[in-house]
This record gives C-alpha cells, sequence and structure tokens, in this order.
C-alpha cells in the first residue's frame, strides 16, 4: 500500500458525484442570472455590477469543473504525465480565481448594501466606480493565482493529481489567503450586517410596513451563514496544514475544496433569485407588472442620516436614477 492510498481513504465516487453535480447546476443558474443582468434594462445598480461579475466568476468555475472531474479520473498508480499535471495546475488556478474572486465580490455586495441603506447620498459617486472595483477584484486575482500557479511548479509538484498543492503549505499565501483573502471579507459582511440591523431599528419604512424586516434580516443571514459554511471550513485546513501531519488533512483539504465549490450553486439561490429586484423587476421587463417606482423601498434604500428610509424623496428618485 502506498504512501498516497493510506492519505486518501475517501472513495473518488464521492468527489466525481459532487463535481457532476455542481458543475451542470451552477452553468445552468449562473447563465440565466448573468442572460438576466445583461438583457433585462432595469437591471442596472451597481449592486447588479457586482452580480455579473459573480454569475460570470461562477460560470468560468463551472466550466473548469470538468477538468476536475478529469483529476479524480486518473488512476493514483498511474505515472503522471506533463499534460495530466499541467491539467491539474490550470484548474487549481480556476478554483483559486473563483473561490476568492466570489469571497471579494459577495464583500463588494454586502459593502454597496451598507452604503446604500446608511449613506445614500455621501457614497453615490463611489458606488457608480463599481466596473472600476470589478476590474480590481479580477486583476488582483488574476495575479494572486499566476503568483501561486508558478510557485508551485517551482517546487517540482507533481502531487498536484495526488493531494494538495504545494502552495497550500507555503507561510505566504497561507497568511495572505487567510487574512486578506478571508478573515477580512468576513469582518467586512459581519460590520455591514450589523449596521444595516441598527439602521433598521430607526427606519420609518420598516415601521410602516413598506419593507418586511424579517425578510432582510434573514437575507443578511443566510449570506453569512452560506459564506461561512463554503469558506470558512477550506481556510480552517489550510491552517492547519502548519500545525497537523500533512497525510491527515489531505482527505479534509479535497472535501473542503468541494465545499467551497459549492458557492456556484448557492451564489444565485442567496444573491440572484430571492432579491426583489430579481422578483419585481425582471416581470416588470416583459409587462407583467405595473412600474410603480414605490417598490425602490423595498430595495433597502434610506436616508441620508444614516437612517434606513428616512427621506422618501431619496428613495424614489434613487431608484429611477439607478443607483440602487
Amino acid at each position: 500500500m502506498t504512501n498516497t492510498s493510506i492519505c486518501q481513504w475517501v472513495n473518488p465516487v464521492l468527489y466525481l458525484s459532487g463535481y457532476s453535480i455542481i458543475a451542470p447546476i451552477g452553468f445552468i443558474m449562473n447563465s440565466i442570472a448573468l442572460c438576466l443582468f445583461v438583457f433585462v434594462n432595469k437591471l442596472r445598480s451597481p449592486t447588479i455590477v457586482y452580480m455579473k461579475n459573480l454569475a460570470t466568476a461562477d460560470l468560468l468555475l463551472a466550466c473548469t469543473i470538468p477538468l476536475k472531474i478529469y483529476t479524480y479520473m486518473v488512476d493514483p498508480s498511474q505515472v503522471k504525465t506533463d499534460v495530466q499535471l499541467w491539467i491539474c495546475n490550470i484548474t487549481g488556478s480556476f478554483l483559486l480565481l473563483n473561490m476568492y474572486g466570489s469571497i471579494f465580490l459577495l464583500t463588494c455586495i454586502s459593502l454597496d448594501r451598507y452604503l446604500a441603506v446608511c449613506f445614500p447620498l455621501r457614497s453615490r459617486y463611489f458606488r457608480q466606480k463599481a466596473s472600476w472595483i470589478c476590474a480590481g477584484v479580477w486583476v488582483l486575482n488574476i495575479i494572486s493565482c499566476v503568483v501561486n500557479v508558478s510557485k508551485g511548479v517551482s517546487h517540482s509538484n507533481r502531487s498536484c493529481l495526488d493531494g494538495h498543492p504545494t502552495v497550500v503549505i507555503m507561510v505566504g499565501p497561507t497568511v495572505g489567503a487567510i487574512g486578506f483573502g478571508f478573515l477580512l471579507p468576513l469582518g467586512i459582511m459581519m460590520i455591514s450586517s450589523v449596521a444595516m440591523l441598527r439602521s433598521m431599528t430607526q427606519s420609518q419604512v420598516v415601521q410602516t410596513g413598506l419593507v418586511n424586516k424579517v425578510k432582510v434580516i434573514r437575507m443578511l443571514a443566510t449570506n453569512v451563514i452560506i459564506f461561512l459554511l463554503c469558506f470558512f471550513p477550506y481556510h480552517m485546513v489550510l491552517f492547519l496544514f502548519h500545525f497537523m501531519d500533512k497525510c491527515l488533512l489531505e482527505e479534509p483539504y479535497r472535501i473542503t475544496l468541494l465545499a467551497a465549490c459549492c458557492n456556484t450553486v448557492l451564489d444565485p439561490l442567496t444573491y440572484y433569485f430571492t432579491t426583489e429586484t430579481i422578483k419585481n423587476v425582471a416581470p416588470m421587463s416583459i409587462g407583467t407588472l405595473s412600474t410603480d417606482t414605490h417598490h425602490c423601498a423595498r430595495e433597502s434604500i434610506g436616508g441620508s442620516n444614516g437612517t434606513f428610509g428616512s427621506n422618501k424623496y431619496e428613495l424614489s428618485t434613487d431608484h429611477s436614477r439607478g443607483y440602487v
């Protein structure tokens, strides 16, 4: 029995099944979401810009997953070819690109919602720069992925198909991934969510029933919970790689990576099809609903003095100008 077989005690069928389910569902759902964002003229807010990029990142992952499935179909006892290692490295780079792209874009969405709720006028100029912020996220992710992959190749990483890539046990990339790639975005999401909840306690639109407080709380809680379920286990394993036997963490690494890939399916559920924008604006685009601009209160927009919905004029004008 080889060392590889000792470290890998989970049947590869589990991973094959998981990725085989994620790939088609993620492709279909993100394709639908991306079509809505591109072709529905009503969907033009800064938040939608982030969602377009998030759907694109998830769609790229769904298209790359078949290569990941191939890596699990390779016989562990077989001598790995350079082509197989190249496929494994490319797949790993796309997984990293999607994971941290999703993390940063989800953080941008939470921050954008917070600014729109608490500082709708003062944050208007900053929020209009959403396209440039997304471009920065893509550039940062691509550079990070190229650096990480090049480091793995330079260390003669021929274990890509057998276990974890070399880069995950390097101190520098691990500190950057956990600190900048997970803890900082999580902190921003938590602070933004708490600030929105505090603003709702002084909200006039909540008190008058124009905004469903329970729905907003459920949305915020769901976003944070899914963020933790998808990304916390993976980064915990990265941390443990520096303190525990690497062999014991081979399968937890693979399992948590599969869990992280589930975000390509969960992102459309939590950010696209459960929002009032998709439920109300998309039907209006095909003429099934009236164009009543007062529904913008349901888009979680508040007044300029930091309270949730304290200025009714801003509710209507911000929505009509596409700031929401």
